[in-house]
């Protein structure tokens, strides 16, 4: 019975060498594998620039829109820059994979008159929310705590107030109303995360999304024969590219 107690005391260190290897084997490949797992968030800074392709509102055939066209020249938009706070939620499926909700605070737009409402100046305020999700993949690091990525996604923008001033009424004839159809479009970007420790990181990114819209303009306008309501549409296609630096924070 001794002997039979010796031999299984000796079994039993020979079992706990072996788990102690073992789980010091499991801690070297987790330490090797990359922290970046899970869920995250960032915020920080977008600059979204804005650089509407050509347009130009259609005939309603008023007395301004027909000496207008007998002169070879229409009214056209064009949209200012503006900058704004960007913020997200990103979960990485591994190293490799990870999905992204782009968010941010809704950014109020200037918009101004070209060709022959070009003197009347700033027309219009509009103020979009243009949430986007993406899929992106991770590169290797390049530089040491430095890893490219790239990504593809789709974007949803919905117009949230458009309101005409004063000079876009006097452009128009008469008091306006102004509403823009919602857009979906592709999206992709391009960026950089720095990553600090294994929780801080800064993230770097230009991103561009197809946001196409149609803008219908009404407008209570007196021509002389009394009060007429005069609507105009023009297509625009915004082709917007935004610049972000951010602060992010896995969990």
């Amino acid at each position: 019975m001794k002997h039979i107690d010796k031999k299984t005391s000796q079994a039993l260190r020979l079992l706990a060498v072996a788990a102690t290897l073992g789980l010091a084997g499991l801690t070297v490949h987790a330490e090797e594998e990359s922290p970046l797992k899970g869920w995250s968030v960032y915020m920080g800074g977008a600059y979204i620039h804005v650089n509407v392709a050509p347009n130009h509102f259609s005939n309603a055939g008023t007395p301004l829109d027909q000496a207008q066209a007998a002169h070879g020249t229409t009214a056209g938009l064009a949209v200012d820059d503006k900058a704004t706070v960007g913020f997200g939620i990103v979960y990485r499926f591994n190293p490799k994979w990870s999905a992204e909700l782009a968010l941010g605070i809704p950014p109020e737009h200037s918009v101004t008159g070209t060709d022959a409402i070009q003197s009347f100046g700033q027309v219009a305020l509009v103020k979009q929310a243009p949430p986007t999700a993406f899929l992106n993949y991770h590169f290797d690091e390049v530089l040491p705590g430095f890893s490219p990525f790239v990504g593809l996604g789709v974007n949803y923008t919905k117009f949230i107030r458009t309101r005409s001033t004063q000079a876009g009424d006097a452009a128009a004839g008469g008091p306006t109303k102004i509403k823009l159809s919602p857009s979906w479009g592709l999206g992709g970007h391009v960026g950089g995360t720095y990553q600090i420790d294994d929780h801080w990181s800064v993230v770097g990114t230009v991103a561009y999304v197809d946001v196409k819209s149609t803008v219908t303009n009404t407008t209570e306008s007196n021509t002389g024969d009394g009060p007429v309501t005069v609507v105009r549409k023009d297509k625009l296609n915004f082709r917007p590219l935004t610049y972000t630096l951010s602060v992010g924070y896995a969990f």
